[in-house]
C-alpha cells in the first residue's frame, strides 16, 4: 500500500509540474491548498521572527559586554598609567602632581587632594621642605581623630553625598564649596622594622561637583589599590628624605 500510495503522489506531483495552470483552470481547488501550506508558513514565519528577536536580544548583550570590556580595560590601563607616575616620582612635587593631576584627568573628577596624618613627622617633614615647590591647595594636614571618626575603625573607605561631609573643609579645603559627592580612601603605611603592623597615616580624597558621581553603592577595590600603592611610594619618599 505505502509504495502505491507514494507513486501516485510522485504521479501526481510530476502531473502538476508538467500542466502549471491546473490551478487557473480549476480556482476552487485552491483554499484547502492555501489553507494548508497557509498554517505551515505562518508558523515558520512566527518561529523565523522568535529566532530574529532571540539574535537581536543576544546582539545587544554581546554588545553591552564588549562595551564594558572596552571600559574596564581603559580604566585598568589609566590606573596602570597613575601607578607608573607614582613609583617613579622622586619629589614630593612630582608625588603630589601623579596622585592627584593624573587622575583627575583620566577619570574627569572634580578634585582630588591628599590628607596627611598630622602625627606622621616623616611624612609632615617631607612636605614642609618643599612647602614652596608643592600644587596649591593639594595637601592638608589633618588630625589622626578627624581621619579616624572620618575613615571609621578599622579604617575603610568613606563614600559621602550632599551634606553628609560635615568636615568637608578639612580634606577639600577652599574647594569645599563645589564638592557635591566624595571618596575618601584610607592611606596605610607598610610593615617596617620599627612598626610591624600598618597604620593609617592618611587618605586619598576625591571630590566631584555631581551628587552622583560617588554612591554608597558604588565598588572603592581600584581606588583602594590605587591607595595601596600611593602609600608605600609616600613611605619610600619619606624614609629617602631621612
Amino acid at each position: 500500500m505505502d509504495s502505491d500510495l507514494t507513486m501516485e503522489e510522485d504521479q501526481v506531483c510530476s502531473w502538476l509540474k508538467d500542466h502549471p495552470d491546473f490551478f487557473t483552470t480549476y480556482p476552487d481547488l485552491l483554499p484547502a491548498a492555501i489553507l494548508a501550506s497557509g498554517k505551515v508558513l505562518s508558523l515558520e514565519a512566527g518561529q523565523l521572527k522568535r529566532l530574529q528577536q532571540q539574535n537581536e536580544q543576544l546582539k545587544e548583550r554581546l554588545d553591552g559586554i564588549l562595551d564594558r570590556i572596552q571600559r574596564n580595560d581603559e580604566i585598568h590601563q589609566s590606573f596602570h598609567a597613575i601607578q607608573i607616575k607614582l613609583l617613579t616620582a622622586e619629589t614630593p612635587r612630582n608625588f603630589l602632581l601623579a596622585a592627584t593631576y593624573a587622575p583627575e584627568k583620566h577619570f574627569s573628577i572634580g578634585r582630588i587632594t591628599i590628607a596627611i596624618n598630622r602625627s606622621e613627622k616623616k611624612i609632615v617633614h617631607l612636605f614642609k621642605n618643599q612647602s614652596d615647590e608643592l600644587p596649591e591647595d593639594r595637601l592638608f594636614l589633618v588630625d589622626e581623630s578627624e581621619l579616624s571618626s572620618t575613615l571609621n575603625t578599622p579604617p575603610t573607605p568613606s563614600i559621602r553625598v550632599g551634606l553628609e561631609g560635615n568636615n568637608r573643609q578639612l580634606f577639600f579645603g577652599p574647594h569645599t564649596d563645589k564638592i557635591r559627592s566624595e571618596a575618601l580612601i584610607p592611606l596605610f603605611s607598610h610593615p617596617d622594622p620599627q612598626h610591624k603592623e600598618s597604620r593609617l597615616i592618611g587618605a586619598l580624597n576625591l571630590g566631584d561637583p555631581s551628587p552622583s558621581r560617588f554612591l554608597p553603592s558604588d565598588s572603592t577595590e581600584l581606588l583602594q589599590d590605587l591607595a595601596n600603592v600611593l602609600g608605600l611610594c609616600l613611605n619610600r619618599l619619606a624614609n629617602k628624605s631621612h
